[in-house]
């Protein structure tokens, strides 16, 4: 039997509630070091001796990996001390290795120096305009030898007591944890579980079947490879199964997705915690996300946290962690706070990612994926533009994907090969879907970001955002002023370039007293003269809004907040949002309004587009239908009046 936990979590609460008392957290496992390389072939020869192709290093980072990052992020995010047990190498980099643990105050007491048999593990990354190249790695066939293990266990015998908790870390094939160290840590977890109050965690690639008496965090494909094929359980019931499996607390990480936490209740009953996945919309790097979940869910659990609680924490750690390109991320609890309390959660994904998994009203087709305990008029309704209402942007998509390639490749794109250009623009479609609804000018902060990234356009030639964006602009604009002609001259009207029926459904609305917004990421005075160029300005009697230009100050997240606060005070229930993009849909969910997701086809503008219903879904629609010609079935589902 399970219960489930709903509500926010209060990290405040969690990380004051026992920030006095000082922590103590050990690591034991893989040693790692990580050195990325920014190449360029640039000012680079060809060898003479091999006819090879010679790189120029602009960069070298070193950067810890393994179980030393877990234990930089345990000491970042406020353990008050952290010692470290594995084994390093006697070579250049085991020094280096060694130094900077130092320097991020580690304890080294338990790091056992071994001549032979043993290369320090060492990830070569190289890194040139974006691409990652092959991978070297130096330690794949290290043996630890027997005194190695023994001096180690000795050192964590004795300081064992004085830890709240101890990390397992286990991730190279061939590295510490062989079968003679399997064994003594299986025996010495077992005696100070009887002995002691610390807490035993294992973060395992192979060998979560081996630490079984240890509180256990692993991802959604471990999970499915302990089962057995074929795993056909879904998330939820898989971390269910876990959790009795292995007899003790379990968390199940699902990427991108968010996570699951089962841990036991007093009466025998399994408490399940599901976490939802944060969606960025600039880049992310999924390296060394895993370790900052760790980290923040150990040191949330020794200051006192439930299970729950810690999991929460250390997903969030995980999503700061993402933010960081090209090395790993460390979280401080002051990050961790700041992404509570502005993240862009994402809902439902295996809903999103399965259209079998849509549940329609009898045969329509409104698909119903939060059932809605609205019941009377909406008192106020919010509607986003650009493909929601208006189709006279159409196309704007492949307007910015050219704009976009433009400014990544400057001058070099005549020279690249074509597959580079096919891949920069899949690159390119990708980001726009990710962040269709923003702002235009927060979306070109971010090309800014890829123009850097990507290294084809000398640094001292990078424009500004608002440079990209106006470079945009003209040719969008162009594009639309053509429609605009076409509706001056009386060869096409409003039904022409409007979603099916919204213009009526805005009548319906108003005529039953419901204020109206029009919010927008596109420039206010362009939205302005659009919405009264199509005939539907008035509906809205000035309640136009859309982008200044200030990438802090978003027009629908301020609308919605506007009437939070003065329309629908205390009852958010009273208000609907229309949109056929997921920045509209989250700002709903985050205020507990009903979000419905628009899937219209905006080049024939009736009919469902199939391709926004995943990232609706995600971005927390509770309701969808194809365009406005379905709204008397909408209206009857929510208990209005039925649209005539």
């Amino acid at each position: 039997m399970s219960r489930e936990l709903e509500g926010k979590i209060d990290i405040r609460r969690v990380v004051n509630r026992n920030s006095g008392r000082p922590i103590s957290i050990a690591i034991i496992g893989d040693l790692c070091l990580d050195l990325a390389y920014q190449v360029t072939t640039e000012q680079a020869e060809i060898s003479v001796e091999t006819g090879l192709q010679t790189y120029s290093v602009l960069d070298t980072k070193p950067e810890l990996g393994g179980a030393c990052n877990v234990a930089v992020n345990c000491k970042i995010l406020g353990a008050d001390s952290v010692d470290i047990y594995g084994i390093a190498g006697k070579d250049f980099f085991g020094d280096l290795l060694i130094s900077l643990l130092v320097k991020q105050g580690i304890g080294i007491e338990g790091i056992v120096h071994q001549e032979t048999d043993w290369a320090t593990h060492v990830y070569h990354k190289v890194f040139e305009k974006g691409i990652e190249h092959p991978r070297f790695d130096s330690g794949n066939f290290n043996e630890p030898a027997e005194e190695s293990i023994h001096h180690l266990f000795e050192v964590l015998a004795k300081k064992l007591s004085g830890y709240d908790a101890v990390i397992i870390n286990e991730q190279v094939p061939h590295g510490l944890h062989n079968k003679v160290f399997q064994q003594r840590l299986n025996a010495l977890i077992d005696d100070s579980c009887y002995s002691i109050n610390t807490r035993w965690f294992a973060d395992c690639r192979k060998l979560n079947n081996v630490y079984r008496n240890t509180i256990h965090k692993l991802n959604e494909q471990e999970g499915r490879l302990l089962y057995g094929t074929p795993c056909l359980l879904n998330r939820k019931d898989l971390a269910l199964w876990l959790s009795r499996f292995f007899e003790q607390p379990v968390v199940l990480t699902l990427g991108s997705d968010g996570a699951i936490a089962v841990d036991d209740t007093n009466d025998g009953n399994k408490i399940v915690q599901e976490f939802k996945g944060i969606h960025f919309s600039g880049q992310i790097d999924s390296v060394g996300a895993g370790d900052a979940f760790l980290a923040g869910l150990v040191v949330s659990q020794a200051w006192g946290a439930n299970l729950s609680e810690a999991a929460y924490i250390g997903n969030l750690c995980a999503g700061v962690s993402l933010k960081v390109l090209y090395k790993c991320g460390h979280p401080t609890i002051e990050e961790v706070i700041a992404l509570d309390e502005t993240a862009d959660w994402r809902y439902h994904p295996e809903i999103a990612d399965d259209e079998r998994k849509a549940h329609y009203l009898n045969d329509t087709l409104l698909e119903i994926v939060v059932p809605s305990h609205m019941s009377h008029f909406p008192t106020v309704a919010i509607f986003d533009h650009d493909g929601t209402i208006s189709t006279l942007r159409q196309g704007w998509e492949a307007v910015m994907e050219q704009s976009m390639l433009a400014a990544i490749t400057g001058d070099a794109y005549d020279s690249l090969p074509s597959q580079r250009i096919q891949s920069l623009k899949e690159d390119i479609h990708e980001f726009i879907d990710r962040t269709t609804g923003i702002q235009t000018i927060e979306q070109m902060y971010y090309l800014v970001e890829l123009v850097h990234h990507y290294g084809f356009v000398p640094q001292e030639q990078i424009l500004s955002a608002e440079k990209y964006k106006s470079l945009y602009n003209k040719q969008l604009l162009l594009m639309v002023a053509k429609k605009i002609e076409e509706v001056k001259a009386g060869r096409l009207d409003a039904s022409d370039l409007t979603v099916k029926g919204s213009i009526s459904f805005l009548h319906y609305l108003a005529a039953h007293g419901t204020k109206l917004y029009l919010a927008s990421g596109t420039d206010v005075e362009d939205v302005k003269q659009e919405a009264a160029l199509l005939g539907y300005a008035d509906y809205f009697e000035g309640r136009i809004f859309g982008s200044i230009g200030d990438v802090k100050n978003d027009p629908k997240r301020l609308v919605i907040q506007q009437i939070i606060n003065t329309q629908v005070t205390g009852k958010p229930e009273s208000c609907v949002v229309f949109g056929d993009g997921p920045v509209e849909m989250r700002e709903a969910k985050r205020n507990g309004l009903l979000a419905v997701g628009i899937l219209s086809d905006e080049i024939r503008r009736y009919g469902l587009n199939m391709k926004k219903r995943s990232r609706l879904i995600l971005g927390g629609a509770d309701l969808l239908i194809p365009d406005f010609s379905h709204t008397s079935i909408l209206a009857e589902y929510l208990g209005w009046e039925v649209l005539q």
